[in-house]
């Protein structure tokens, strides 16, 4: 198998998603794939693959920066923020960037530098209100991908809710950074918190003798509420099923609800 489905948003519920979980119209569904599994999995959801040309930034934050600076090798890029001093720091440093500086809560701006014509918008602005509603904005003009940072917490469900396509949170990155130097379990290399959803994605590094070793993902007391996606084997990616044996020295990516985290640290111990 090239993916697997790893959790599912009901409502304001978070499934990790057993062998014979259903979809519901409406359901939010996350899912795990390899590179050659993208265009079949796009396809099996009814959705379409789009290609990025064309990106609008709002916000020079750091994060903003360096979406630019990445994206303005292979895409036309134009970046507006509120502050001139920065506008002339970024237009220093971002050469093939279009730096406008501009009121990001103006709407008619936004639409005056192109924005229906785009074909991602990301705001990360300072402000979580402006983020999400220059997303929304987007989306009414035919962006098909918007990007939102939204820091204020109580805000991330209705942002995902209302159709912004993806929520970068820095304080849930910050908090796996944390939990990752507390934790104390050794296998535990990486941890990330999901936006939006209550589950976590653990990265383990398999050591001997560990106790989800012993036979299939099918065969062993696997913890409910936890799924095992995929993970690496000698640098070579895969995605696992109920087939699937773990060895020594695999990395695998583990989604879970933190209910079933003491459970699932001893599989790997």
């Amino acid at each position: 198998d090239q993916y697997r489905t790893v959790a599912i948003k009901r409502k304001d519920k978070t499934i990790i998603p057993g062998g014979n979980e259903q979809f519901l119209p409406g359901d939010l569904i996350f899912i795990i794939s390899t590179n050659q599994g993208i265009n079949e999995m796009m396809k099996t959801s009814g959705k379409e693959s789009h290609e990025i040309n064309s990106i609008m930034i709002l916000g020079g934050s750091k994060i903003g920066k360096h979406v630019a600076l990445y994206m303005q090798k292979n895409c036309e890029v134009k970046l507006i923020d509120s502050d001139p001093v920065r506008c002339e720091e970024l237009a220093e440093i971002l050469d093939n960037t279009l730096i406008i500086n501009g009121d990001c809560r103006d709407a008619e701006l936004l639409e005056q530098e192109g924005v229906s014509g785009m074909d991602a918008f990301i705001a990360v602005t300072d402000s979580s209100e402006i983020n999400i509603l220059s997303c929304l904005l987007a989306k009414k003009l035919g962006v098909r991908k918007t990007i939102a940072e939204v820091e204020n917490m109580e805000y991330i469900n209705l942002a995902e809710n209302s159709g912004i396509d993806t929520i970068i949170n820095k304080k849930l990155s910050a908090a796996g950074r944390i939990f990752r130097h507390t934790t104390t379990s050794l296998s535990v290399t990486q941890i990330r918190y999901m936006a939006g959803i209550d589950a976590e994605i653990l990265e383990f590094n398999v050591p001997p003798g560990a106790r989800i070793t012993r036979g299939t993902l099918r065969s062993l007391d696997f913890p409910k509420n936890s799924i095992v996606g995929g993970g690496t084997r000698n640098g070579i990616p895969f995605i696992a099923t109920g087939d699937t044996i773990i060895k020594a020295n695999d990395k695998v990516v583990v989604f879970t609800l933190s209910s079933a985290y003491d459970r699932l640290i001893k599989f790997f111990t």
